[in-house]
């Protein structure tokens, strides 16, 4: 089978390229169905359990909690107005212990997240720290206004 080389008429551009746009506008403005972004998808999954979906301190187990999970729209209030952005994150990885936590109640998720990735290849830290960064960056997005 022989394959020819060909260039591109006129026509077959002013039907592609249309085509093409219309294409990329349905896929950026269909919205429906999608999975949450990844920082709230990751909220989830690790932190909404124990703190709720919004924050609150009132996930599905924090009543079998002692202490009760922290209520996290209120970390910037409490920290004068600005939140902490590197505390709350060393916080989550384990960096700095959380006092309410004691013996490490709350799980460590950078420890959990570095069992993950058994190897220490510079993409696979960089995932790791990406995932603890998208964390707090979520957190930081539910402080109460």
């Amino acid at each position: 089978m022989r394959l020819v080389n060909r260039v591109p008429t006129f026509r077959t551009v002013a039907v592609s390229v249309p085509l093409l746009l219309i294409g990329m506008a349905w896929v950026s403005t269909s919205h429906a169905g999608e999975p949450p972004p990844p920082s709230r998808a990751l909220y989830l999954k690790y932190c909404s359990a124990c703190h709720g979906e919004t924050g609150k301190g009132d996930g599905v187990v924090s009543g079998f909690m002692t202490p009760k999970p922290t209520d996290l729209t209120l970390i910037a209030k409490k920290a004068g107005g600005k939140f902490p952005f590197m505390e709350v994150l060393q916080q989550i990885d384990g960096t700095t212990a959380v006092r309410a936590h004691g013996d490490r109640d709350m799980p460590v998720w950078g420890e959990s997240f570095r069992r993950e990735l058994p190897d220490a290849s510079l993409n696979r830290q960089a995932r790791m720290r990406g995932r603890l960064m998208l964390l707090t960056e979520y957190v930081e997005s539910l402080q109460q206004k």
